[in-house]
């Protein structure tokens, strides 16, 4: 990593109890983020930017400059302006980023979906955003239509893959003009704070939010010196855009002048395949994924010799499994790193020499503090707290939820983590648990509370709670425990089975299901999650 990386990162100050991540200039100037994209891939046609894993398919600069303005050219010939939304279901493909940069240069907000979703999440993101135009995978495609028709939505969708009765991406980016091509301008946005994406929570409390990043968020999240640092690298990982994340690291590899080996939904063992297969250098991982590599030998089998640096982010990262990959790669870089979808940027990231086991030093314009859970009294050097942040890159709020937004805030504007931690004496921070009841499997946050929706729409289901039970590789894994509506039945493999049918893989109850009596309760009349902890973790 670039000296001049390290330094900006290293060079923070702690005062009253605050850590304060080195000061960067910042302009508030309104810039659209995607004609930076643009310009940039316009300034290196010949740069091979995106490689598909699976095939070996190339797109250079100058293919992804055209074919994004071509589906932005087609989205004006149908109507869309500045401010409408378009939809994006979607896994790792190599035009997934195209179609959110035509969304952008348009002035268009990009929303980005889950592309596993099921018809009973399509109904309830429909319900929430309606957006003008999908762009989706084909396995969804039938999910989407028909909950759109139960919501009386009108509603186009187009495919990323041919599927009969719908239009195929490849097939609306034909017969557009070579001089408009040419003379295409990204519109201009009138002030920072316009959405350029909404990407959804995993949900806390409820069904997943919907967040709104501004171009002013998207832009500052970039930084220079992270970009300077992967310039040249070839690159893989595993989020899709329906993340911040994944939309970040798409976004910096552009920047980057870097090549990004584009892999489809697949097991661990294949992205080390492509690591040998196409000499990358740079890897995005969660801390399963290395869990993984370890438990079954795969770091015996593959030397990922070319590989040069590891960024770690998703899910705690232990001192040990840091430490074990470190002796099987000893060429290779491990850095951990912390941010979240609300923050919409990274808050903590290592750097070369930080402790294992951390998630480093709190970043450039980036303010930490340790709040006392009960008190809200700041918190010094080796005390547990909740940690919050402020960062000129948060997001904007929840679309069309006002109480959700002012709630992910205390009464002095930092945002609310829900993670708990703390920081050392030399100001290195280190994560130790979460206050909310997300489940975490293999580094993806899962809100319980969506699970217990699709089981509560079963007719036999009474009351239900999801709880996580501990597994050594996967993080957690989901159980749901419910009671029954007198006088009518359902079985635990039935409720195993519809949650498998309406939901993505990552959560399934793979703990199985129970069957109670009477769900526990606290005094207050919330189902008592700890209680059943204690009854079904062992």
């Amino acid at each position: 990593m670039p000296n001049i990386y390290q330094e900006v990162v290293r060079n923070f100050r702690i005062k009253d109890n605050i850590l304060i991540g080195q000061e960067l200039p910042i302009s508030r100037e309104p810039i659209n983020v995607s004609e930076v994209l643009l310009k940039t891939m316009k300034s290196n046609p010949d740069c091979i930017g995106e490689v598909d894993g699976v095939t070996g398919k190339k797109y250079t600069y100058a293919d992804m400059s055209e074919r994004s303005i071509k589906c932005a050219l087609w989205l004006k010939k149908q109507g869309v302006k500045p401010g409408d939304i378009i939809g994006l279901c979607s896994d790792n493909t190599m035009d997934a980023v195209l179609i959110m940069l035509g969304t952008m240069y348009i002035g268009a907000i990009s929303n980005t979906w889950d592309d596993k979703l099921s018809l009973i999440t399509a109904r309830y993101f429909l319900s929430v955003i309606s957006p003008t135009i999908i762009f989706a995978n084909s396995s969804v495609a039938t999910s989407l239509t028909e909950a759109a028709k139960e919501l009386g939505i009108n509603m186009k969708i187009v495919v990323l893959d041919k599927l009969n009765g719908y239009e195929f991406f490849d097939d609306i980016l034909k017969g557009h003009d070579t001089h408009e091509i040419a003379e295409f301008k990204c519109a201009t946005i009138s002030k920072p704070d316009d959405v350029a994406l909404i990407v959804p929570t995993s949900g806390t409390t409820g069904m997943p939010k919907a967040t709104e990043i501004s171009h002013f968020s998207l832009y500052h999240c970039l930084s220079p010196e992270k970009i300077t640092e992967m310039e040249g690298h070839i690159c893989i990982w595993a989020p899709t855009l329906r993340w911040h994340y994944g939309v970040q690291l798409a976004f910096e590899t552009i920047l980057a002048r870097s090549t990004r080996i584009v892999a489809p939904d697949c097991n661990d063992e294949v992205y080390f395949e492509y690591i040998e297969k196409y000499n990358v250098t740079w890897l995005a991982a969660d801390p399963c994924m290395l869990i993984k590599s370890l438990k079954m030998n795969l770091l015996d089998k593959y030397r990922l010799l070319t590989l040069k640096e590891i960024s770690v982010t998703g899910s705690l990262l232990r001192k040990e499994i840091q430490k074990a990959v470190s002796h099987y790669l000893p060429h290779v870089l491990i850095l951990n790193g912390y941010g979240s979808t609300d923050s919409a940027g990274d808050i903590c990231v290592q750097v070369k020499g930080c402790k294992l086991g951390s998630i480093g030093f709190v970043t450039p314009n980036v303010r930490i503090k340790i709040v006392d859970i009960k008190t809200g009294k700041t918190l010094g050097t080796n005390k547990t707290g909740e940690l919050r942040v402020k960062l000129p890159c948060v997001m904007n709020g929840y679309y069309k939820n006002l109480e959700a937004t002012k709630r992910a805030f205390d009464s002095d504007g930092w945002l609310c983590t829900g993670d708990l931690g703390y920081y050392d004496k030399d100001g290195e921070v280190f994560l130790i648990d979460r206050i909310s009841e997300f489940l975490a499997f293999r580094s993806i946050n899962i809100s319980p509370a969506e699970i217990e929706y699709v089981l509560a729409t079963h007719p036999a289901v009474l009351h239900v709670a999801v709880i996580g039970i501990p597994h050594e590789i996967d993080d957690q894994h989901a159980m749901a425990v419910v009671s029954l509506v007198p006088g009518k039945t359902v079985t635990e493999e039935e409720l195993v089975t519809l949650v498998e049918q309406n939901m993505p893989d990552y959560c399934r109850l793979r703990a199985g299901a129970k069957i109670l009596d009477e769900l526990p309760r606290t005094a207050t009349g919330k189902i008592a999650k700890k209680k059943l902890l204690e009854m079904f973790a062992h």
